[in-house]
């Protein structure tokens, strides 16, 4: 009897976890706006690392053409980027480049990647945007709110996709490489990996490297002035 009311206990508690998730995804996704919103618009005013992430975009491209079936993850910042799940540096490098030489000769689609964590972003900004939208219209017209939040899940991953391309497109990326060169790629190292990937970054080190890429366009370079401000 004790092993039968514990099962139910169980459930009960699982049927009411599944009913609240719904709401609770919402709720982390309107405290997203609280950040998401100010790092797209870091990442739209720094040129070096949307230009790294373009080729980031590209270079995974071009290794997932050359062994269909392998799965790669990257991340950028202003002196190049990452990519994991790699065999060897030189794999990479090899890609870079060649990823390079398409995004000059016009391949501007490389740049953009509908696997990249800016779908995430778009997933939570339209997931909190349905879910004011609900709150506001249940409110005025009385209509049943938890169909309208599921309403609203449901529609922010059915767009989040396209809504990701497009902030890659004209907010996260710049295919303009046409000033970049690609100095070489190297082994990862663990402490590297830390700030773009957490612990789970740390772990992956070993099948990770990074890719130094230089740019020369006047206007995409950062000096840091003596009075510590950073211009371009």
């Amino acid at each position: 009897m004790a092993a039968l009311l514990f099962i139910a206990f169980v459930a009960f508690v699982f049927v009411l976890f599944l009913f609240f998730l719904p709401i609770l995804y919402s709720l982390q996704a309107v405290g997203s706006l609280f950040f998401y919103p100010r790092q797209l618009r870091d990442v739209f005013g720094n040129k070096l690392l949307r230009r790294n992430h373009a080729l980031e975009h590209a270079t995974i491209v071009v290794m997932m053409e050359r062994e269909p079936g392998r799965r790669f993850n990257g991340f950028s910042d202003d002196d190049g980027f990452f990519v994991q799940g790699v065999r060897s540096a030189a794999e990479v490098e090899g890609a870079a480049r060649e990823a390079l030489r398409r995004l000059k000769a016009g391949e501007k689609g490389l740049a953009v990647h509908r696997n990249c964590g800016t779908t995430i972003v778009a997933a939570n900004l339209l997931a909190a945007a349905f879910f004011l939208g609900a709150l506001g219209v249940g409110l005025y017209f009385g209509w049943n709110l938890y169909l309208l939040i599921l309403g609203g899940i449901a529609l922010s991953l059915l767009l989040r996709v396209p809504l990701s391309l497009l902030l890659q497109r004209f907010v996260t990326t710049d295919a303009d490489l046409s000033n970049a060169e690609v100095g070489w790629a190297e082994p990862a190292l663990p402490r590297d990996l830390h700030k773009g990937g957490g612990f789970l970054g740390v772990l992956l080190a070993a099948s990770s490297a990074r890719v130094r890429v230089f740019h020369t366009d006047p206007s995409a370079v950062e000096i840091l002035r003596d009075d510590g401000a950073v211009v371009k």
